[in-house]
């Protein structure tokens, strides 16, 4: 009877001895952080923001294609606002594509091909899916559907609604919709973004990386 008793308790122990290493493990385990929500905006673009976003690059007077960043807020705001960028996320990627792809507001067309422009510099084809998916925009265009897509920038940019495509681009272009709602203040989000939706290709990354990083922390506050 001893000889059980001693092995009952010893059992007894071991069990014990078992369990608290056990929850020593679990505790000691690192929990992963949840992932941050993106920031939602407190407000449109302001132009010390802009300024700040743009670090000495915004052009010196509106002539040609350029534009002053004071005369470009008021279209970068209304833009933001009829396409809903609800967030710093959101309006960081646009206004970073937008000084990427334009040089900081200094170009309207692509300086190789003409049809390619705007102020985010998109491609006919690109254009054209903007306008499809735009009745008044289409109201434009006489006959439209059946309109010349080389035709579409050069109509876009005398109508003033040279920053629209972008902004609508940024949250609503094929394959934006779920990464543009993730775009937050890490590269990581930015990355999927660009992959994603804009797909830029993939030596500009980093570039474009920089000055969304730049954008964002200009905006963010």
């Amino acid at each position: 009877m001893r000889g059980r008793s001693s092995f009952s308790v010893l059992m007894v122990l071991v069990a014990f001895i078992v369990t608290l290493f056990l929850s020593e493990t679990v505790s000691s385990a690192p929990t992963k952080k949840p992932t941050p929500k993106p920031k939602p905006a407190r407000g449109l673009i302001t132009l010390k923001q802009l300024t700040k976003a743009f670090a000495g690059n915004c052009p010196p007077k509106t002539v040609g294609d350029a534009i002053t960043c004071k005369d470009a807020l008021p279209y970068i705001n209304a833009a933001i606002k009829k396409y809903k960028l609800k967030t710093k996320g959101q309006q960081a990627a646009y206004i970073a594509n937008m000084a990427y792809e334009g040089g900081y507001l200094k170009y309207n067309h692509n300086l190789v091909n003409p049809t390619q422009g705007t102020r985010s510099i998109m491609p006919a084809v690109s254009l054209r899916i903007f306008v499809d998916a735009n009745k008044p925009v289409q109201k434009l265009f006489p006959g439209y559907p059946n309109i010349n897509n080389d035709s579409i920038v050069g109509v876009l940019i005398k109508r003033k609604l040279d920053f629209e495509p972008g902004a609508w681009w940024t949250v609503a272009g094929p394959g934006c919709a779920k990464v543009a709602a993730g775009l937050r203040a890490s590269e990581d989000s930015f990355v999927a973004w660009e992959k994603g939706c804009i797909n830029g290709g993939l030596e500009t990354i980093p570039d474009r990386a920089r000055i969304y990083k730049a954008v964002y922390a200009a905006i963010a506050k």
